[in-house]
């Protein structure tokens, strides 16, 4: 840059080391208008310059395509002009080295699968990505060990807060640099002004404002799964007692991803997730083969589905999957889960259903300012995003609990299921040469 007035100068000793960080994965979380994205371009900047091969690519990534648009692609465009051309079309810059650096969002989960030689991502308002985005991000970083920035503000503790904030506050992932900063460290922020930050303060919910301008992680307002407490509803695999019955619950996708979650139901009444597959991009012919190879693993009963796809559950019940469409009255669905979990009744094993366990982090109700004035009138429900493995979490609740039938094996194949964690183990990794799916359970 020649232009006098185009030279940046970080504001804070955090911008500038966030700018210039060299580690494998740098975390930056702060809270709104902190410049983290401007830094976030400046980073991607050195990463280009410094691999100028003419098949590097680059990973430009954002929760959603109105993220991108607001708060990536401005500074992109300034602070990489000298470098790079932007390519609206097709959503990518093109580097004058020959490189390329692609612009995609979760949105698309799968957009990422199949760009090579990835040499650095970035990933912002990465607290608001899902599992499965995140998952593909990894994947595609793994393959010349890519460097990575995550920049964020808190929003819940979702698996950025599980993996990486946590443990890192701890004093674990030596690797992995850290960087947090609370909006009013920017000397161009309102809240710079101590009396402006405390009037704010005494304005707003003291949990609310600490994430939202102190970039201190807490959980997420409004959760529908309030209850929920990862030390009392997560327990360690184990071998669950004869009689326990399985079923399925499944939450049809294509774009959006199709889930499968597996609940166990011992003879006394107690509820376990003890699987779950999470995947877009299926056919019914391969949602039929997973289905067939989660019930010879676990010997399941009965497949519980969104009722929306009355096609797709006839075509598993011609396949020999007994599938019913399932209740889909949210309100009742949800009060019966969340009484499965309050309760205890409900547990999961852990590790075993990790994209449930990321969707209950973030499954709210809208905040007051965001309901239309009609909707004050009415029965409020959940967000209507990222709540897929929620819905098959409720399918399977609102048709099994509270029965009062006696769970006990009923046919040869009930009892010819394997009972124990390390028989299910074995017979996975006989099955999984049939299928490149990935498989997540106990």
């Amino acid at each position: 840059m020649t232009d006098d007035q185009d030279v940046f100068t970080p504001h804070s000793s955090n911008q500038d080391a966030i700018i210039f960080s060299d580690a494998e994965l740098t975390i930056v979380a702060t809270g709104t208008q902190f410049g983290k994205s401007i830094a976030g371009a400046l980073w991607l900047k050195r990463q280009c310059i410094l691999n100028q091969a003419k098949n590097d690519c680059f990973l430009m990534l954002a929760p959603s395509y109105k993220i991108m648009q607001q708060s990536m692609i401005p500074y992109a465009i300034h602070y990489l002009r000298d470098l790079a051309e932007y390519q609206k079309s097709d959503a990518l810059f093109k580097l004058h080295t020959g490189g390329t650096i692609y612009c995609r969002t979760g949105t698309d989960p799968d957009s990422v699968v199949g760009i090579p030689r990835t040499r650095a991502y970035w990933l912002d308002e990465a607290g608001k990505a899902t599992l499965y985005f995140w998952e593909n991000i990894k994947a595609r970083a793994a393959s010349v060990g890519a460097k990575g920035l995550l920049t964020t503000s808190p929003y819940s503790r979702n698996w950025l807060y599980k993996d990486f904030i946590k443990p890192k506050l701890a004093g674990r992932l030596p690797d992995i640099t850290l960087i947090r900063a609370a909006s009013w460290e920017n000397p161009y922020h309102t809240l710079h002004d101590p009396a402006a930050r405390e009037k704010m303060r005494s304005s707003m919910d003291v949990r609310r404002f600490d994430m939202l301008f102190g970039g201190e992680w807490g959980k997420m307002a409004g959760l529908v799964y309030d209850c929920w407490s990862d030390e009392e509803n997560v327990i360690e695999a184990h071998s669950l007692p004869q009689g326990t019955r399985y079923y399925g619950g499944i939450d049809w996708g294509f774009t959006d991803p199709f889930v499968l979650l597996i609940r166990a139901i011992t003879p006394d009444g107690k509820h376990y997730g003890v699987s779950e597959f999470y995947k877009t991009g299926l056919t019914v012919s391969d949602m039929i083969q997973i289905a067939k190879q989660k019930k010879q693993v676990f010997g399941v009963s009965l497949f519980y589905a969104d009722p929306s796809q009355p096609g797709h559950i006839e075509e598993f019940n011609r396949s020999g999957l007994s599938c019913l469409p399932a209740d889909n009255d949210i309100r009742r669905g949800i009060d019966l889960h969340y009484e499965l979990i309050k309760t205890r009744a409900y547990k999961e094993f852990a590790g075993a259903c990790p994209h449930s366990s990321d969707e209950r982090e973030s499954y709210h109700y809208p905040e007051p300012e965001d309901l239309r004035p009609d909707q004050n009138a009415k029965e409020i429900g959940p967000v209507d995003q990222t709540n897929h493995a929620m819905d098959a979490s409720r399918y399977l609740t609102i048709m099994t609990y509270r029965t009062n039938k006696k769970l006990s094996p009923s046919s040869p194949e009930d009892r010819q299921a394997p009972q124990t964690v390390e028989q299910r183990l074995a017979m996975l990794k006989r099955l999984r040469s049939r299928s490149k799916h990935t498989e997540n359970f106990s």
